[in-house]
């Protein structure tokens, strides 16, 4: 929200540039080194599957979700999914039709970015201030903007303040980032920092970054989103992941009150040992969630290649490649398998009658089917997914293929 600089700025904070001057010390390091061995787990899981960008490609999804409700939507995977079918039962330009759309960005921001970076290469070196300004020209496309134009890909050109409420509903300033004549400048040292690092673990430089971001807020609006974005990004530009399976804004929305208190607590008391243990824990706990969602998608696809080994060709196909695209039509189911529209129908038929699929618009024409038990994997509550403890000492007494 704009403020008039002539009576805010006084309060605008102008963070040091990185890196701090800390100790890690042994709380911090212990953490660092249970998140980098949950993260190198996840990570092998993944690389023993074949093709894991088709069967992990709803985490991508489950990441948009989660840092969509961050910012107080009510966002589902699935709503981003019947977006992409045309089947989204909300009218258009309604504010939920408005949210599900931006969620989308969020995908398309995250694909656009993993192309850049294969052509790029997956290094620091490739993470600049141009990719960042592009990740927020994509996710403020006809997105959510309290009808206020978001100036997609510039940076902010006004002060700007964060608000809080208190017990008594009367709304105050909480904190204010630097004003706009040093948002670039503060950027500019920030990316330098990302691509050149000074001796840390890569890891701690993830946290650090993150806070850095969030501190300068860069943007008008979809600072956050970008922000956590930009995390999935440096794990992969930094080799701690392969494939994009984590989606960490999960612990931050569940822990939304302490992941603010913190990110301005390190401005306010220099608390970067609180932030840092924070931090590492949380993509210590979603990298082993996500373990074990990945894990049980990866037991569902083989239940299915056993299933339908003595099938038609193509009803095993879908049935593995639907991971891909758990809601499609069958001219998508088409495509997908690379057959005809009738073959591709039969195949569908064949899911149907299995329960396998189940058909969600109730036409005969122009007709979306979802792949339920893939959609329970994915959007299943935390609270309600196997132990993470048992499914991991379970998967330690042998190696785990997909095919």
């Amino acid at each position: 929200m704009p403020l008039r600089e002539d009576k805010h700025l006084s309060r605008a904070y102008f963070p040091d540039n990185l890196p701090p001057t800390i100790d890690l010390g042994e709380d911090v390091t212990v953490v660092l080194a249970r998140a980098m061995h949950a993260l190198g787990r996840l990570d092998g899981l993944v690389s023993e599957v074949e093709n894991p960008s088709a069967v992990f490609s709803s985490f991508v999804y489950k990441e948009a979700e989660q840092s969509s409700q961050i910012e107080g939507t009510a966002v589902t995977v699935s709503d981003i999914y019947r977006l992409e079918v045309d089947e989204l039962d909300e009218p258009p330009e309604s504010e939920h039709e408005r949210d599900v759309r931006e969620a989308k960005n969020y995908v398309r921001a995250l694909e656009a970015a993993l192309d850049y970076l294969d052509t790029a290469g997956r290094s620091r070196e490739s993470l600049t201030i141009g990719l960042v300004q592009d990740l927020h020209e994509t996710l403020m496309d006809r997105g959510r903007t309290d009808e206020e134009d978001p100036l997609p890909g510039e940076f902010r050109p006004d002060l700007v303040h964060i608000e809080e409420t208190d017990e008594y509903g009367r709304t105050q300033v909480r904190f204010v980032p630097p004003p706009p004549s040093a948002v670039e400048g503060k950027m500019e040292s920030l990316l330098e920092y990302v691509r050149t690092g000074r001796g840390w673990p890569d890891l701690i430089d993830v946290a650090l970054a993150h806070y850095q971001f969030e501190t300068i807020h860069p943007f008008k609006d979809g600072n956050g989103r970008v922000g956590r974005l930009f995390v999935v990004l440096m794990l992969l530009c930094t080799d701690l992941l392969v494939n994009p399976v984590l989606y960490p804004s999960s612990y931050f929305k569940r822990h939304r009150d302490e992941y603010t208190d913190l990110l301005l607590a390190v401005s306010e008391q220099g608390a970067w040992k609180e932030w840092l243990q924070f931090f590492l824990e949380g993509l210590r706990r979603q990298s082993e969630e996500s373990f074990v969602r990945a894990k049980l998608l990866v037991q569902k696809r083989r239940e299915y290649e056993r299933r339908y080994v003595d099938e038609a060709d193509s009803v095993r196909l879908l049935a593995t490649e639907m991971f891909a695209e758990p809601y499609f039509t069958v001219s998508e189911a088409a495509e997908l398998i690379g057959r005809s529209y009738q073959t591709a129908n039969r195949a569908v038929e064949r899911l149907v009658a299995d329960g396998v699929v189940t058909e969600i618009t109730g036409n005969e024409q122009n007709r979306v089917f979802r792949a339920g038990e893939v959609m329970d994997v994915v959007e299943r509550p935390p609270s309600e997914l196997p132990n993470p403890t048992d499914v991991i000492e379970r998967s330690s007494s042998f190696r785990l293929y997909d095919r």
